[in-house]
């Protein structure tokens, strides 16, 4: 049976524009999603701290690229481990109604310049609220971030405010709404410890 954990998992830095994060060849996978989506609690989980990555209750608080680094260790019932190194990156919160226009333009942007940069970027993680429909925004944002031609995965958040009989409708709607296969699309919960392992899986397969 083969098991995969996180160790080392610290916060480097907050790099208010691309300008300011640093060059690195460094695998990296990124968080991106709509305001209040759960980015930072999932972080959270994935890292197995607890408060690694600041949780507001504020929606549109993040709005700078915040970068982590952590190893990820895959172990074997005969004592083989592996292990890899890699940053991930909380990118802004998208599409909060309280910000400018302004505002969101420059979230927008930031978001382009990231996906347009050089930095190894190796998959990309679209968080969706599970109690909100796929907005015509959220479906142009899983369009683009598909044609930037990083592995994409849609992660369903907060699966545990949804009742059990109700999930599995869900997520076949979710993949229906956003053109996705099953496989690309993942429920998760940080409160019912749901989804990790199927992440970690992700991030190792395409962590090179």
């Amino acid at each position: 049976m083969i098991s995969l954990t996180i160790k080392d998992a610290q916060y480097i830095l907050s790099a208010p524009s691309m300008a300011h994060l640093p060059a690195s060849e460094t695998a990296q996978i990124a968080f991106v999603g709509r305001s209040n989506v759960g980015k930072s609690s999932l972080l959270n989980f994935l890292m197995s701290r607890r408060n690694l990555a600041r949780i507001s209750r504020t929606p549109g608080r993040t709005r700078a690229l915040n970068l982590f680094s952590a190893t990820i260790i895959q172990k074997s019932d005969d004592g083989i481990k592996n292990e890899k190194i890699l940053n991930l990156i909380d990118l802004p919160g998208l599409g909060y109604a309280k910000l400018s226009h302004e505002e969101k333009a420059l979230l927008s942007e930031t978001l382009s310049d990231y996906l347009d940069s050089n930095h190894p970027i190796r998959m990309v993680f679209h968080l969706l609220d599970c109690r909100r429909k796929p907005t015509s925004e959220d479906i142009d944002l899983s369009q683009l971030l598909r044609n930037s031609e990083r592995k994409y995965v849609a992660v369903i958040t907060k699966i545990d405010e949804i009742p059990v009989s109700k999930r599995k409708p869900l997520l076949i709607q979710f993949t229906k709404d956003l053109s996705l296969h099953h496989d690309d699309c993942i429920m998760a919960s940080s409160h019912a410890n749901m989804g990790r392992d199927a992440l970690l899986l992700k991030i190792w397969e395409h962590v090179a």
